[in-house]
């Protein structure tokens, strides 16, 4: 297969990573996906790039990288469809997550699984939710249309005051939006790191770590953190499973709006316990719209690919080059 000539770089770490004693192959694949998912669009030169060299790594990956390469992927709403059938196609701990919750493949795509594989593929495809569309299937307009209208319920929101917001979230319940998967799941060291950023207003990093949890944008995250009402971080912390104290420190500590009242964050705190995981994410589908939407209308910047594939490049090959002599000299004295 050939790659683009964009990063000639990263084609060449390959080969190098397929030479070494160590396959650096299947790490590879997870950090070139780090880069691919810290943007919530791309150019088609870079979708068609990771996707030609994903599919390349993930034939060297075992079946635990594979199974957290796809739930990783199967949120992600710039998710490349061909990798996406390469993994809905894999063992049912590989495709799982893809075949729940996906939204690259086309209900035919399913259809198709079903009938080859059979088994528990199956089985997962018929038991998706029926409100759980296919938006892949949806053409030109249909799609413009769900984004916009994810647009307009997300502004509804925060247009609304307090008493509103929090009927539009407890009715999020009965609303036909599929809940969105937190991009990862924080671990307890995650959520320690979380907080002591909050604690120490270091709003870049709580930024960065709440963007790369819940799978949004900076500029999504940062609204969501500097709304004076509160009720955005309060959904996000409840879509991520953040605990109660944490969010209440991250209220004090991060928003000017509603930290400078202890009784309202009193209220949002219990409206955290009110809000349900299932709503929380309901609204977090509505912000990946957004976010959607907003990247396809704006320019994109290309992933910064091309840097970090030279920099590896130099340190695969220096690591190849000493490598060398020593098997030059072994040979030799196996020779005499």
């Amino acid at each position: 297969m050939e790659l683009s000539a964009a990063f000639p770089g990263l084609e060449d770490l390959v080969d190098l990573s397929g030479e070494a004693k160590i396959d650096m192959r299947p790490t590879l694949l997870r950090v070139l996906t780090d880069l691919y998912l810290q943007r919530p669009g791309h150019t088609a030169d870079d979708e068609r790039y990771y996707t030609e060299l994903a599919l390349r790594l993930i034939e060297a990956a075992d079946m635990p990288t594979r199974a957290a390469l796809a739930a990783r992927l199967a949120t992600y709403a710039a998710a490349p469809r061909p990798l996406m059938l390469r993994l809905a196609r894999d063992k049912i701990e590989v495709a799982a997550p893809v075949l729940r919750q996906s939204a690259a493949l086309t209900k035919a795509d399913m259809e198709t699984i079903a009938a080859e594989l059979g088994g528990l593929h199956a089985e997962l495809i018929a038991a998706r939710a029926p409100e759980q569309t296919w938006p892949a299937q949806a053409q030109g307009s249909s799609q413009d249309n769900g984004a916009q209208q994810a647009s307009e319920l997300c502004e509804l929101f925060y247009a609304a005051g307090a008493l509103e917001r929090r009927w539009i979230l407890l009715n999020l319940d009965y609303a036909a939006i599929f809940p969105g998967e937190p991009a990862l799941v924080l671990r307890r060291a995650d959520i320690w790191h979380l907080e002591t950023a909050a604690l120490q207003h270091q709003t870049e990093s709580v930024v960065r770590e709440l963007g790369r949890a819940l799978g949004l944008s900076r500029e999504q995250i940062i609204r969501i953190l500097t709304d004076d009402g509160g009720e955005p971080i309060v959904v996000a912390a409840r879509a991520a499973d953040l605990p109660a104290d944490v969010l209440q420190r991250m209220l004090l500590f991060l928003n000017t709006g509603a930290g400078h009242s202890v009784d309202r964050v009193y209220e949002l705190s219990d409206l955290f316990t009110q809000l349900s995981f299932a709503s929380a994410r309901r609204m977090l589908t509505i912000w990946r719209a957004c976010d959607v939407r907003a990247h396809t209308r704006a320019p994109r910047e290309a992933v910064p690919w091309r840097a970090a594939a030279e920099s590896a490049r130099r340190a695969l090959s220096e690591v190849s080059r000493r490598s060398r002599p020593a098997k030059s000299r072994a040979s030799r004295t196996l020779k005499a």
